[in-house]
């Protein structure tokens, strides 16, 4: 079991290239991504997109890479400089224009504005050494893909022993319902027995008319089936969490009816320490789901 929370970084010299890359990861209903990638990398955001799909099925996650030349000094010669990409250029300056014709704005961009948009002037480097490089970024790539698992699933073994502690108070609350609930049909009797004196009725009711009410009161109040329901997901809950995979779907799941018996319970009860007891659960479903919610 993982949890969805994770961070991975990896750094790798690749000819004359230096990679950093950071993946950031949190809880999420289904896979988002977001890539921050050089101008020069953009092309493998696809490829990695898939390698990243490949490890995790569930999570929102942020990744940063980014490139550095290494100086001429360095390595010996210059392997980089810088492209014009017309086309942006000059849909960049058209755009201009039709600022200033329409609210009067500079009409000539500067150099600057230019440099700034990111879109015209394109770092170009060698390309002899593009397979070298594409194929050093998806092994770093995978690299800190790796780390970011490991930290997810250190994660998700504290998220599955909370888990647990939960499941183990909510079946010991459960066992106290057993007990409590054939107290309900003397619970329910009391109550109209209590009722009937309060209205001080004319005529004495017919008292099999009153045990004919009291039974089919308790009928509609019987909690064993919903008692039942609640070990029977509880015992779902432990195996699930000892699968391995993505199950935060299922949990999810099962926390909601869980959630469900109890309202139904707590609707039916006519003791108080039932109902005492079915709030509690409440409290201890809603702080499950709580954590089910980072579980991959």
């Amino acid at each position: 079991m993982q949890s969805m929370t994770g961070f991975g970084k990896g750094d790798a010299t690749l000819g004359t290239q230096t990679i950093s890359i950071e993946i950031k990861s949190v809880n999420h209903r289904y896979l988002d991504t977001r890539f921050r990638l050089p101008f020069t990398l953009s092309f493998l955001e696809l490829s990695l997109l898939e390698i990243l799909k490949s490890h995790f099925e569930r999570g929102s996650f942020e990744i940063n890479i980014k490139q550095k030349s290494l100086s001429s000094t360095e390595n010996g010669h210059k392997n980089s400089g810088f492209g014009i990409d017309e086309d942006a250029a000059k849909s960049l300056i058209e755009a201009v224009e039709k600022l200033h014709l329409k609210f009067g704005t500079p009409k000539n961009p500067s150099l600057e504005f230019l440099l700034q948009s990111g879109r015209v002037f394109i770092p170009q480097e060698n390309p002899e050494n593009l397979p070298e490089l594409t194929a050093g970024v998806k092994k770093t790539f995978e690299r800190v893909l790796k780390d970011l698992k490991m930290m997810r699933e250190q994660e998700g073994m504290k998220l599955k022993t909370i888990l647990l502690q939960g499941v183990s108070d909510l079946v010991k609350a459960t066992s106290q319902l057993s007990q409590l609930a054939p107290r309900q049909p003397e619970k329910i009797k009391e109550r109209l027995e209590s009722r009937l004196a309060k209205w001080e009725l004319s005529t004495p009711m017919d008292p099999h008319r009153l045990e004919w009410e009291i039974a089919l009161a308790a009928e509609k109040a019987d909690i064993t089936e919903e008692i039942d329901r609640l070990k029977t997901h509880a015992e779902a809950f432990t195996g699930i969490l000892n699968q391995s995979g993505a199950v935060g779907r299922k949990l999810d799941f099962l926390t909601q009816e869980l959630h469900r018996e109890v309202n139904t319970t707590a609707s039916k009860s006519a003791d108080i320490e039932i109902t005492q007891i079915a709030v509690g659960l409440k409290t201890q479903i809603e702080k499950l789901r709580e954590q089910v919610q980072n579980v991959e």
